[in-house]
């Protein structure tokens, strides 16, 4: 694809708008930016695109934005069904996305990983997995905050890249093809933008939906959407499970992880040498190291990278199931970027303590069934934070006690009246954050802030505040 002299309007500013627009204007197209935002409100993110000829349109989409644009590139974010780009697809305009363009000219091989939780740790873990392999550099990027776009002017045929890609991503493409595609799981999740889970797998599929026989397919064996895939890819396929064998991927028996290729199993390591915890997360590494399998990482050097991998060395790993710190014997844990029921499930089957759960924000469609079990069993209160809570009110009561509350500092405390020693607090949302927070990270350093004050004031007393039950 040629982007010389070519009209582009990139919908959306922002991290992957500005790294997508600096990427077409170094390739030497027309490049125009387009945001509902106002100036004032966007100035870093033009000041990240100054002494370029790029043209901004700014405060709202008008037929300016279209009407001499003979491509149109859209921001994650973007929605596909604003009357703008209804009006474009009309014109016969054709309509991308940043992957999608950044893959175009990408020379380097590309994995790309997808599912509804876990992207970010598997991408992480698999990128220096395969860190151990031939290749000049290995780096991540996509949807875990360094775009695709900012990278692949760097990268060469003799360099590896590892996708995180999301649905927002991946349902605008259409050439896409990485050489090693994985799905981890699929359930219930931004059906506020598609609409519908078959919408919602759709665009998941799209990771596969270019791939030949010569590519390769990582899928979850234990999860029935999944594993679905294999019948509607070309793709060569390995599976991942921790609970029986497989005829070619990863598995777990006696609490050791084995790897097997052509008939033969091989050792990599135990499943206690991860450091990363909870079921959700031996599936993550059951899925890295599939990848690292097929591009041929020797067991001893998987089990290496295994080991030494740590959570704490990577930003992108921030807010995902991290614990901040205990107070008189009750741990508190930042699991912010749960945004999907999914996240939460797996979440509190990670736990065997009581938990005082935190959860709220701006829902997306989701169905809180999936986790009755989970609160029946293991949670001793609810906390709901926000006030557009009613769905979760409504699906949970009758399982257990739930209290309000309208700051996060309050939350956290209401959260550490009720817990005691051996209790963990735990703040696993379910929804995305812009009821109140800017995004999910804003939220978890809410709770972090939280936690700190709690422990710095000691301002909770438990002989004279909440002492009433949680009650609605």
């Amino acid at each position: 694809m040629t982007f010389v002299d070519k009209q582009i309007t990139v919908f959306g500013l922002h991290r992957s708008g500005i790294a997508v627009a600096k990427l077409l204007d170094d390739l030497g197209a027309k490049v125009l930016v387009t945001d509902p935002k106002s100036s004032d409100e966007l100035q870093a993110d033009i000041d990240a695109l100054k002494n370029r000829e790029i043209d901004f349109i700014l405060g709202g989409h008008d037929r300016r934005c279209i009407e001499k644009a003979e491509l149109i590139v859209l921001s994650p974010g973007v929605p596909l069904d604003i009357p703008i780009l209804q009006e474009a697809r009309s014109m016969g305009i054709p309509i991308s996305g940043e992957l999608e363009v950044a893959a175009s000219v990408c020379a380097a091989p590309m994995v790309a990983i997808t599912g509804t939780k876990g992207k970010s740790t598997t991408t992480i873990l698999t990128a220096e997995l395969l860190k151990r392999g031939a290749f000049r550099r290995v780096c991540a990027a996509g949807n875990i905050g360094v775009p695709l776009s900012s990278e692949v002017q760097h990268l060469t045929a003799e360099d590896l890249v590892v996708i995180e890609a999301s649905s927002f991503q991946l349902e605008t493409t259409t050439r896409f093809r990485p050489v090693v595609s994985v799905v981890l799981n699929l359930s219930r999740d931004h059906l506020d933008r598609h609409e519908t889970m078959a919408a919602y797998r759709s665009a998941k599929l799209k990771i596969c939906a270019n791939q030949t026989s010569t590519d390769w397919i990582v899928l979850n064996a234990l999860d029935e959407n999944v594993i679905a895939f294999a019948d509607e890819t070309h793709a060569q396929v390995v599976c991942f499970t921790d609970t029986a064998t497989v005829e070619r991927g990863t598995y777990v028996e006696d609490s050791q992880i084995f790897a097997k290729w052509e008939g033969e199993s091989h050792w990599i390591c135990d499943t206690g040498d991860s450091p990363l915890p909870g079921r959700h997360n031996l599936q993550n590494v059951l899925a890295a190291i599939a990848v690292g399998q097929i591009f041929g990482i020797s067991p001893d050097m998987m089990r290496s990278a295994i080991g030494g991998f740590s959570p704490a060395e990577h930003p992108a790993l921030e807010h995902a199931f991290e614990p901040v710190k205990t107070i008189n014997g009750i741990r508190f844990i930042n699991d912010s970027k749960a945004t999907n029921v999914a996240a939460v499930k797996a979440a509190l089957e990670s736990l065997s303590d009581p938990i005082l759960l935190i959860m709220g924000g701006y829902d997306k469609g989701n169905n809180y069934q999936p986790l009755i079990e989970g609160v029946q069993s293991k949670v001793k209160g609810l906390i709901l934070l926000g006030a557009h809570t009613g769905i979760i009110r409504n699906a949970l009561a009758t399982h257990v006690v739930i209290q309000g509350a309208a700051t996060m500092g309050e939350a956290v405390e209401i959260a550490y009246s009720h817990a005691v020693p051996g209790d963990v607090v735990l703040l696993s949302p379910a929804n995305a954050s812009f009821d109140m927070f800017t995004d999910y990270k804003a939220r978890g350093q809410a709770f972090r802030e939280a936690v700190n004050h709690l422990e710095s004031t000691e301002a909770i007393s438990k002989s004279d505040i909440y002492l009433d039950k949680l009650s609605d």
